[in-house]
């Protein structure tokens, strides 16, 4: 059975690579937050849809779960809100909207 190597503090090598593993670590914790809230958005967002009785379609869907845009999920939340319709949902934001941040 082969030994898996484990860096030690206070080489150079080892220093290295813990650093590496660290910094890693804080890069991937970062990016599975930010497609945790992702994620949580486009849930609320089709959920609110849903009970607002706006039709979603496949493509509706696809669109909402595949954003990467958080203040533009809250834009389109927003929306729901109020629309009668999806075309008022995702309409191309204009500089009166107010995108939050």
């Amino acid at each position: 059975m082969e030994t898996p190597f484990t860096p030690r503090r206070g080489t150079i090598v080892g220093d290295a690579r813990l650093a590496g593993l660290e910094e890693g670590f804080k890069e991937g914790f970062k990016e599975g937050f930010k497609e945790g809230r992702l994620a949580g958005k486009a849930e609320q967002l089709l959920r609110l849809m849903e009970r607002r009785g706006l039709p979603l379609t496949q493509e509706a869907r696809q669109r909402v779960t595949t954003c990467t845009d958080l203040p533009l999920l809250d834009l389109w939340f927003d929306r729901a809100i109020d629309a009668t319709s999806l075309d008022e949902v995702f309409a191309t934001p204009t500089s009166t909207d107010r995108v939050p941040h």
